[in-house]
């Protein structure tokens, strides 16, 4: 089964024809790169905690640059930062798209009153907060 990601109005691209890095995020970050990897697609994760049996996990801070050099990030890849500490992965979002030049850059936001912040600095931000209120909610009617 081929699934479909928007990135912007214009823009589909094939998730089992791209390539994903996943930065942090301990169990979030190992699921959703296993999902990802269930649709079809390349996918890297690198985190503190995790190593990969397949060679596609890179052990390290995903906030240093010796990690993200390790993991080989491309340009034209999507990146996910997904720590829980909303500093952190704005800046760990900022190296990622200064120093390997990443255009589509997801970030998890833990708290909902720091949306506007990633927003307004370029990236795609992910409220884990808001997603998971309306989830529970949605279950609860």
């Amino acid at each position: 089964m081929m699934t479909r990601e928007r990135f912007d109005e214009g823009t589909a691209v094939d998730a089992a024809e791209h390539e994903y890095y996943v930065l942090g995020g301990g169990h979030l970050g190992a699921a959703l790169a296993r999902r990802l990897r269930d649709a079809g697609s390349t996918v890297r994760l690198v985190d503190e905690r995790r190593d990969g049996d397949d060679g596609s996990a890179v052990r390290g801070d995903p906030g240093t640059l010796a990690a993200l050099d390790a993991a080989d990030i491309h340009p034209d890849a999507t990146v996910v930062v997904a720590t829980r500490d909303d500093g952190r992965n704005l800046r760990i979002a900022q190296l990622v798209r200064t120093r390997f030049d990443v255009d589509r850059v997801r970030v998890l936001v833990n708290s909902p009153d720091r949306y506007d912040v990633f927003v307004d600095v370029g990236h795609e931000p992910v409220c884990a907060t808001t997603a998971l209120s309306d989830a529970l909610a949605d279950r609860s009617e």
